[in-house]
Parts: C-alpha cells; sequence; structure tokens
C-alpha cells in the first residue's frame, strides 16, 4: 500500500503495544516523561554530525525534526546546553537550500521541504519572542522561509493538494499536503508569507479526504481510512482559523475509536502518534470547557506518551524498526518521538489554535 509513502523507508516503523502491569500515579509518570525527554535530548545532542545534521539518507527531514524539538523543549532554546546543538542544525538547514530550494532526498521533495521550511519559520518566530537572541541573520533566515513558502505554494496540484516531487499539478496524496499546509501556516503565524487562496485550497483538499466513517483517505477518492493519516489530517484542519466542527468531530471520533494502540501496531506509528497528539492538543484547546471532551483527549494524549517512552533505549535513544533499518538510524525516531512528547507543551505556533502575538 502506498498510504504515507512520502517517506516510505522514512517513516515506517513497527512497534509493540502497552506493556505497563500497573497504571502510575500521575506524579510518578510526570518524572517518568520529564526523564525520557532528558535523556532523548541528551542523546540527540551526543550524536549530531559535525556538519550539524541528524539522520542517514534523510537529513535534512530528520535535523528539521531535531531542530523542532529543540525549539520545544524550553521557553529560551537559543541559552542553555542545548543551544550549540541547535544553532548547528539550524546552520545545517540554511546551508543546503539554494533560494528556498531544498534538493530531494530519497523519492519525496515536499515532505524535507515542508519540514524544513516549517522548522526555519518556527527558528524565526522563537527568535522573535526570546530574551535571548539567536547568532544569526534574522532577516535573512525570514527571506529563505518566504522564498520556501513561494516555492510550496508554486508547486500545488490542481487538486488542492501536493505531491511528492515538484512540477506534477495532476498527482497527490494526504501526507504531502500535510507537509505542505504545516508549513505555510508556520510562515504565516508570524507575518512571513501567507497565500490565502493556496492555503484555502490545502484544506479543502483535506477535508475532502474525509471517509464517511470519519477517517482520512491516503489520497482523495481511493476509499481507504488510514489511521496515520487521519491523525496527520486531523492536526492539520486544526490550524484551521475557522474551526470546521463536524470534520473534526468526525476524525476525533475515528481517532478514539481505534485508539493509541492502534497506531502503535501500524506501520507509522512515530508519525501516527505525533500527528495524533497534535490533533488531540488542539481539539482540547477548542473545546476545553467540556470537561468529559477534554479528559478523554487527554487520556489519548497521555496513552500515546506511555507508548513511546516504553520504546525508549536504556541510552535515550529511540528503535529504528522496519523499512526504515536499511536506510536511517536512530536520529531520525529519537528525532520524531520527542516532537511528540512535547507537543502538549505548546511552545511551537502550530500547536496553538490562536497565532502567537507578535
Amino acid at each position: 500500500m502506498k498510504a504515507l509513502c512520502a517517506f516510505g523507508s522514512l517513516l515506517i516503523l513497527l512497534s509493540c503495544g502497552l506493556g505497563q502491569a500497573q497504571e502510575p500515579k500521575a506524579d510518578d509518570f510526570a518524572k517518568t516523561l520529564s526523564d525520557a525527554k532528558a535523556k532523548g535530548l541528551g542523546w540527540l545532542v551526543q550524536h549530531q554530525e559535525k556538519d550539524g545534521s541528524w539522520g542517514k539518507t534523510h537529513t535534512i527531514a530528520v535535523t528539521s525534526w531535531a531542530v523542532l524539538t529543540f525549539l520545544s523543549a524550553t521557553d529560551e532554546p537559543f541559552s542553555g546546553a542545548h543551544a550549540s546543538a541547535l544553532a548547528r542544525g539550524i546552520a545545517f538547514l540554511r546551508a543546503n537550500q539554494k533560494d528556498g530550494m531544498y534538493k530531494t532526498q530519497g523519492h519525496s521533495w515536499i515532505h524535507l521541504q515542508g519540514f524544513a521550511t516549517l522548522a526555519l519559520a518556527e527558528t524565526y518566530g522563537r527568535s522573535l519572542r526570546c530574551k535571548v537572541k539567536p547568532d544569526m541573520d534574522a532577516a535573512n533566515l525570514k527571506k529563505i522561509v518566504a522564498q520556501a513558502v513561494k516555492i510550496i505554494g508554486q508547486n500545488q496540484s490542481a487538486s488542492g493538494g501536493w505531491w511528492y516531487t515538484p512540477g506534477d499539478p495532476n498527482n497527490h496524496e494526504g501526507s504531502t499536503t500535510v507537509c505542505a499546509v504545516q508549513a505555510i501556516v508556520s510562515a504565516a503565524n508570524f507575518k512571513i508569507a501567507r497565500d490565502d487562496d493556496v492555503l484555502d485550497k490545502g484544506f479543502e483538499y483535506l477535508k475532502k479526504c474525509q471517509t464517511k466513517e470519519g477517517g482520512f483517505n491516503y489520497r482523495l477518492g481511493d476509499g481507504t481510512n488510514m489511521k496515520e493519516g487521519t491523525a496527520a489530517a486531523v492536526a492539520t484542519l486544526g490550524l484551521m482559523q475557522k474551526f470546521d466542527f463536524q470534520v473534526m468531530i468526525n476524525g476525533y471520533n475515528f481517532l478514539q475509536k481505534i485508539t493509541p494502540t492502534a497506531v502503535s501496531q501500524g506501520g507509522f506509528p512515530y508519525y501516527g502518534h505525533f500527528y495524533g497528539t497534535m490533533g488531540m492538543h488542539l481539539l482540547w484547546q477548542e473545546y476545553r470547557p467540556d470537561k468529559e471532551f477534554s479528559s478523554k483527549t487527554q487520556a489519548y494524549i497521555k496513552a500515546t506518551q506511555k507508548d513511546l517512552i516504553s520504546w525508549q533505549q536504556k541510552d535515550g535513544s529511540f528503535p529504528v524498526k522496519g523499512w526504515a533499518t536499511s536506510s536511517e538510524n536512530a536520529g531520525y525516531a529519537t528525532a520524531f518521538a520527542l516532537m511528540a512528547l512535547y507537543v502538549p507543551e505548546s511552545r511551537l505556533s502550530i500547536y496553538n489554535r490562536t497565532p502567537p502575538k507578535l
């Protein structure tokens, strides 16, 4: 099945389910979660390549995830123990683009283009709001993001979605569209670039992919109900300024029905858990006054966190499994897992229903 094959070997991760015999106390779990994050960050710092990257084959995408993780981890990411690793990761992303365009790694250009644009947009945004400013040319960074967003928009398909490679207006699918739309939203949150027509078409494409069961197609009209693709679509449609109640609740019900355990046992657990956590977090923000609804979104997030933590190795890394064993290393699994664990702390603009005040 082609579902989410945009990362093929990059995203296919096989996993085990929950294995805890006894529910831990809230305080105990909070400490376990905090320790897992700290160990994971420490592993990333220790295993950064000399050129500032992480990953083996898809270094632009994996480095983007690591950058987003460090930005998510603290209110002041440009100071402290991880600041140097973050700065070198950002420098790697800046060095590997030309006028906002990234070269393809593997068979999917739009995923790395989208993730790198997102990482640099969030970097620029955090530089505006932090007390400790990064040692970088912010104006140039803003220019790069604006160029990257323009390129993404130029490669939107006629359907409103995106395809893996540039210059193919007749092809489209869900995971490519998710990457493109979230990057554009992030840039718009920081007044870098915004094309409402492109965004509207991207959101509409995803909405049209929803099925009567509440799930989402891999590709518009293909009849599939993808677990991980539904999580990604819900997380992305949660960024619409005008919340589409029916679409979001149907997606929410689908995810609640399959449970995080089903995502863990599927083909793309890190991907599914990252976006599932993000989607539930955005739903929680929108419907926070409803105590029962809020409780269910938080329970979903906690179950996801427990699964992820159960996979962490003693050295702080997360395992590479499935097709990715031949093309990737623990850098990609660790960065992706940590991104998911940090979503509820809301430090990235895309983790919030309301754009940041600048």
